[in-house]
């Protein structure tokens, strides 16, 4: 996905992550992405907290852009 853009919030699934989040993009890398997770089901609950809310993300498992608070 090449329109990935820093500070936009998109729905993925990031690494370790059983179910979709929703998180801001932080920093880019090459095929990958650091989130910092808003938004996530109660199952994930305890592998995000242990990532300080970050999270790595292929860029095959962002989804879509969203605006969700």
């Amino acid at each position: 996905m090449e329109n990935i853009t820093i500070g936009e919030k998109y729905v993925c699934r990031p690494v370790g992550a059983s179910k979709p989040v929703i998180g801001v993009v932080e920093k880019l890398y090459v095929n990958t992405a650091l989130i910092v997770v808003s938004s996530c089901e109660e199952e994930d609950q305890v592998q995000v907290e242990a990532c300080n809310r970050r999270m790595i993300v292929s860029f095959n498992k962002i989804f879509t852009q969203t605006n969700v608070a």
